[in-house]
């Protein structure tokens, strides 16, 4: 028993004594190792700096033309800069053109274009000839509003407002009765629209000062002191105002709206056409709202 575990004590040591060798041995070849590989790191060829991208092709830029350069050669200008999470908000009745309708503002529209040629229909964003003259939109709006920017958490409310103050409204006419120039506030544009003078005048300015109310409740700009309900059915660049008033001088003596009185005030107007005001909406960013809408 004694030689068994005196057998066992050396077979211990030397076994002991071979691990304390063997792992001393594997650590000095891993930092061998180590070493090796960062030589062969430091031995490898420093790579240059990075060199930028060239210049894309000038074509390719006149393809992508900056919006600055657009805002200069006839794209809508914003009439207030973008800030992300902003929305625009613009309040409008929306007026549709029968096929009747179309049929006779095609030719006021065909002379306008001939006696200024730089008219462009609403939907156009660039300046640009167009051989087809001043197209129609299938729709047009009548603004009861400014366009301002509003934020996210203010939908809801405003929209809710807006509901509330037109409850109860009735429909009414509207007769477009005069050709009349605006220009926005920039000026950066002037457009030749169709003014509502006499019947539905009242009803819509009635309408301006419900949106004024919801506008002030939120801190935003009211409408102009003194409304002149329109629809604008072509513009041009920049402030024009001058050229534009003898076109639309022109296009209302056609209309027989241009004789004066005796008494050297305007003959009664007449109107090229009469329509229904029978719907609000609200637009949000992209999103339509219906405000109302009245009952048949």
């Amino acid at each position: 028993m004694d030689a068994l575990q005196l057998y066992a004590s050396d077979s211990d040591s030397d076994t002991g004594e071979f691990t304390a060798r063997s792992l001393k041995k594997h650590r000095c070849q891993q930092v061998e190792d180590l070493i090796a590989d960062r030589n062969a790191v430091h031995a490898l060829p420093k790579q240059s700096p990075r060199q930028p991208l060239p210049s894309p092709p000038s074509e390719f830029l006149k393809s992508f033309p900056d919006l600055d350069e657009c805002g200069g050669h006839g794209r809508r200008v914003r009439t207030f800069p973008h800030v992300e999470g902003n929305f625009s908000l613009h309040v409008f009745i929306p007026v549709a053109l029968s096929t009747v309708v179309r049929s006779k503002l095609v030719p006021y529209l065909r002379k306008a274009a001939e006696l200024f040629p730089g008219l462009q229909s609403m939907e156009e964003d660039f300046v640009s000839p167009s051989p087809r003259g001043i197209s129609l939109a299938n729709e047009y709006h009548i603004s009861l509003g400014r366009t301002v920017p509003i934020r996210i958490h203010q939908i809801d409310t405003i929209v809710s407002m807006l509901r509330n103050k037109f409850r109860g409204q009735k429909q009414f006419w509207m007769e477009f009765g005069s050709w009349e120039v605006f220009i926005n506030d920039e000026h950066t544009r002037s457009f030749l629209s169709l003014e509502i003078v006499a019947v539905g005048n009242p009803e819509i300015k009635k309408q301006v000062s419900l949106v004024d109310e919801v506008y002030k409740l939120h801190n935003l700009p009211a409408f102009y002191k003194n409304p002149r309900p329109h629809i604008s059915l072509a513009w041009a660049l920049g402030d024009v105002t001058e050229p534009l008033v003898a076109v639309a001088a022109e296009l209302n003596r056609l209309m027989g709206n241009g004789e004066m009185g005796v008494v050297g005030v305007r003959a009664e107007r007449k109107w090229l056409w009469s329509s229904h005001a029978s719907r609000v909406e609200c637009k949000i960013g992209q999103k339509l709202f219906p405000i109302w809408t009245a009952n048949p």
